[in-house]
């Protein structure tokens, strides 16, 4: 059977490979651990195979494509001054592979999809969670918490944030069939009551600040060009202002008091302090990508005991920035630092301009989430997670849109004759 390109890459026609495409990776990223490395190589297959088949996908307009690679380049890299050359080379590779599917993912596959899939993987994996999973006691936040199938209850308060802010896209943003929005209700609400069970935190804060981002820039997209700028430019202002007044009243202990936490963080303003002593001591270029959490290390080893981590594996320092610090010292900080100020930048760019507004909400959703996560959790700098997945897809769809947008409105201004005609030709665009 002969299978038509555009079935495969073509956005608008490939949604029976699409859904399918990115339940699978959902599925992956959850529970690649628990169902081996043939899942991981279902998973590369799956976004590589596209590429292979057209190249065009990404190398047409490679600017903005390289431009994200520069991070798993940088990672991969640091192989050359790794104290753990193997691990670093092998958690580059495997990182490198899922921030590149996301770019491809992010060329072939519509927002509508991806909502799609991600509300049909998510409903799997909590479903999953709910019957196989049960009640761990979580050493860094200090008690007891359903942690479903994964071995951290934050990871099963993440999926279930994902799996919400699908589902609340089929139904707000993009309007879908009455059978689809069923099924996204069905999902929303497992997701909630997966969220709650959690008792995650970081969820719940990342969850509520994705959808007041959400809000905002559905509402910022129904107002005039002219008056988008003046609304942006008030609402940051004014957000900083409130933050800095609640913080020298007491809120942000308040907050944490309400999650049953305490200024410490539950031991990760502990975990923050040590990591800045360890990267002190290769501040420049850092120990190398991955090398830090091995075998043998005695800094590693001593936080594996003070924090009951037995199996001496899936840890790390609750921060992105931190754990970027150790592992690839300033200039892969200042790399990673980018990807996070382009997190915040490029949907306030694609505020301003026209067009895609489900599109927007959903990328400006999951932009938001990811860097409030960023503050506790170390989401899109490791392999096979979908942090990383969704981070180079966002980046890349919000580049992709942000030009099209500008290079429309370079196409719709006017030209004008010259003052000189004799000089036959165009002196210029107007503004």
């Amino acid at each position: 059977m002969i299978i038509r390109q555009a079935r495969i890459v073509d956005p608008e026609q490939n949604t029976a490979f699409a859904v399918p495409a990115i339940v699978l990776s959902v599925i992956v990223f959850a529970y690649s651990v628990n169902f081996g490395p043939l899942s991981v190589l279902a998973f590369y297959a799956c976004w590589l195979a596209p590429f292979v088949m057209a190249p065009r996908i990404l190398l047409g307009r490679p600017g903005s494509a390289l431009l994200l690679l520069t991070v798993p380049f940088f990672f991969a890299l640091s192989v050359l001054w790794s104290d753990a050359p193997g691990t670093t080379l092998r958690g580059a590779i495997q990182y490198g592979i899922t921030f590149f599917a996301g770019l491809v993912a992010a060329r072939i596959i519509s927002a509508g999809n991806l909502a799609l899939g991600g509300t049909i993987g998510g409903l799997l994996v909590l479903a999953y969670s709910a019957a196989s999973g049960g009640y761990s006691y979580d050493y860094i936040d200090g008690d007891f918490a359903f942690n479903g199938a994964f071995s951290s209850k934050n990871q099963l308060g993440y999926f279930a944030t994902l799996a919400i802010l699908f589902s609340a896209a089929l139904v707000w943003m993009f309007r879908s069939r009455r059978a689809v929005q069923a099924l996204a209700v069905l999902t929303a609400g497992v997701g909630i009551v997966m969220l709650w069970m959690s008792d995650s935190a970081t969820s719940l804060l990342s969850a509520f600040a994705a959808f007041a981002a959400i809000a905002f820039m559905g509402v910022v997209l129904t107002l005039a060009p002219w008056l988008r700028r003046a609304v942006v430019f008030l609402v940051l202002t004014g957000s900083v202002a409130i933050a800095f007044v609640s913080l020298r009243l007491g809120a942000f202990d308040a907050l944490l008091a309400a999650f049953g936490r305490d200024s410490s963080l539950t031991g990760r303003t502990y975990l923050w302090s040590q990591a800045i002593e360890f990267g002190a001591e290769k501040p420049v270029l850092g120990i190398g990508y991955n090398a830090f959490w091995t075998h043998g290390r005695p800094a590693a080893e001593m936080l594996w005991e003070e924090f009951y981590i037995t199996a001496r594996t899936g840890f790390h320092f609750h921060n992105l920035l931190i754990e970027t610090y150790v592992g690839t010292g300033l200039v892969g900080l200042a790399l990673v630092a980018t990807l996070c100020l382009l997190l915040f930048v490029l949907p306030l760019g694609a505020a301003l301009g026209q067009g895609g507004v489900g599109s927007l909400m959903l990328m400006s959703g999951l932009s938001v989430l990811f860097l409030v996560r960023s503050v506790a959790e170390v989401d899109f700098i490791t392999p096979h997670t979908v942090g990383t997945f969704l981070v180079a897809f966002v980046l890349l769809r919000l580049f992709d849109h942000n030009r099209q947008v500008r290079h429309a409105a370079h196409q719709a201004r006017p030209m004008r004759q010259p003052r000189h005609p004799s000089l036959g030709r165009w002196s210029g665009i107007t503004t």
